[in-house]
């Protein structure tokens, strides 16, 4: 039953009622198993996908840099 309640919870707040209505089909047991959502790239939010701090503060020193220079 939580698994359920957490999968109807994250389908209300990506789409609303209509989302819970179109994955249960009137049987909440639908959502017992499986996923829910997409893994694909543009889905989901990984800490990997980031660049990592050393690339954002050369980043950031090479736009210093150039703001001197000019």
């Amino acid at each position: 039953m939580r698994t359920i309640h957490r999968k109807e919870t994250i389908l209300r707040q990506l789409g609303g009622e209509e989302y819970v209505l179109a994955w249960e089909h009137g049987a909440a047991g639908r959502l017992s198993k499986g996923k829910i959502h997409c893994s694909c790239w543009m889905c989901r939010r990984k800490s990997y996908d980031d660049p990592q701090i050393r690339d954002k503060r050369a980043a950031m020193d090479a736009a210093q840099q150039l703001l001197e220079i000019e």
